[in-house]
């Protein structure tokens, strides 16, 4: 789904389907339909930017609420677990930019760090966001199984 037209603020259907699955059900703008053939997104009824219509559509089978990332990480932070995505620069005349993130608890204790945990070095911010996306549904499951 992940195409040149496909807004960056937006997640992608595949993140989508996986907050549904761990029970996201707060109102949003966009959702995804399997009914409808003719585009990959839809907006809710009503649509004018004075008065928009937010709601749930996680509540239907064939429907996928798709939230702005915003709404993804208030909606954990709401669960108690904060994410925080850095730019790192270490080396001030590399020509290569490194991002990391963080997540902690309401209290500041440190819960994962991508630098101390991982090998791998985000290449740009929106890699380092779906990789602290995945690591937040990680954790999320693990503390409601």
């Amino acid at each position: 789904m992940r195409n040149n037209n496909y807004p960056t603020w937006l997640v992608p259907l595949e993140v989508g389907k996986k907050l549904k699955e761990i029970g996201f059900e707060e109102p949003c703008v966009f959702y995804h339909d399997e009914n409808n053939t003719t585009s990959p997104v839809v907006v809710t009824p009503n649509f004018e930017e004075e008065n928009l219509s937010y709601e749930n559509r996680n509540l239907l089978s064939h429907q996928t609420s798709l939230p702005v990332w915003t709404e993804v990480f208030t909606w954990f932070r709401k669960r108690g677990l904060y994410g925080f995505i850095t730019f790192d620069n270490t080396y001030p005349n590399s020509e290569s930019e490194t991002f990391s993130f963080e997540i902690r608890k309401i209290n500041r204790k440190l819960i994962y760090g991508s630098e101390e945990n991982s090998t791998d070095k985000f290449n740009c911010y929106e890699e380092a966001r779906e990789a602290l996306f995945l690591k937040l549904i990680d954790l999320y499951k693990t503390a409601n199984q």
